[in-house]
């Protein structure tokens, strides 16, 4: 017959059967976990550096999406989301994508249809460069890139441009040169091609705030007269400037930027015409965005 300490000790016993089967269960699934994190694919797929380099994504929200001083949202009509996947290897060389919704004005006739963009609604661009810091020791940082404006729904349009950066840093201040010319003709115009020259000044103020200015031409050759308008004046390029402020909050870049140009409406062969009056006036913009 069984005393009460034998009772006791079959009584652990069988509790501690499914114990120790829960144990080694436990232990073969680390180890069949562990096979599979060494594994080769895991390893590449949880690489953070593939092929040498990284991958950042960036993404804005803004009020209005203004380029060189030109709403690109029909005056603000419509909220701006932008957003941008890039590779970067550690030679220097980038490349990636870039997505952004926008709202051009449409067309009050159709007697000019080489001066209207319509039906535009969002745009696509691809686009390849290369970055270096401190050139030959001088301090001076150098960006080039080429740019593909692919816009659905407005094939004609389509354009390759390629950016052109040189900044350096004194002390709290950085300025910033940009040459941008197109490699085919703007916007699809024909024989038509942009020169774009900008000088940025920007300043580190206390409280972690930077305050930074633009003023920026944007200059065309065309291999015939361009008097789009009609008016017996060549009226093409434009002068664009801009002052914003920024600073890191929440872990968040925030801007708040004023925008001008000195574009006028009935002269202005590209932008002079009266649909076109509230995207080229001067204008506040707030964004926010965030590159992780």
């Amino acid at each position: 017959m069984l005393t009460n300490k034998d009772r006791t000790i079959a009584f652990a016993i069988i509790l501690g059967l499914p114990l120790s089967f829960n144990a080694q269960a436990k232990e073969e699934m680390n180890q069949t976990e562990s096979k599979v994190e060494t594994s080769a694919f895991d390893t590449f797929l949880d690489n953070e550096e593939p092929f040498g380099g990284k991958f950042s994504t960036w993404v804005e929200f803004a009020s209005d999406y203004v380029f060189r001083g030109t709403s690109e949202t029909k005056d603000g009509q419509i909220p701006s989301i932008k957003a941008a996947i890039t590779y970067t290897h550690n030679s220097g060389v980038y490349a990636g994508l870039y997505m952004a919704n926008n709202l051009f004005p449409q067309p009050t006739t159709t007697t000019n249809p080489e001066g209207v963009i319509q039906n535009i609604n969002e745009i696509y661009g691809p686009y390849l460069g290369y970055s270096t810091s401190n050139v030959l020791g001088t301090g001076i940082n150098f960006n080039t890139m080429l740019f593909q404006y692919i816009y659905p729904g407005g094939q004609q349009w389509n354009y390759l441009e390629m950016f052109n950066y040189i900044d350096k840093q004194f002390g709290i201040w950085n300025v910033k040169l940009e040459y941008s010319p197109t490699i085919d003709t703007w916007f699809g115009v024909k024989e038509l091609d942009s020169h774009n020259v900008a000088i940025t000044p920007s300043v580190a103020l206390p409280h972690g705030f930077n305050l930074a200015a633009t003023i920026g031409h944007d200059y065309f050759t065309s291999s015939r007269r361009a008097d789009y308008n009609g008016d017996g004046s060549v009226d093409l390029g434009w002068t664009y400037w801009s002052m914003t402020l920024r600073r890191k909050v929440f872990g968040y870049n925030v801007d708040l930027s004023y925008h001008d140009t000195d574009i006028q409406t009935g002269h202005h062969d590209l932008y002079g015409r009266p649909d076109q009056k509230s995207s080229v006036n001067s204008r506040f913009v707030f964004a926010v965005s965030k590159t992780f």
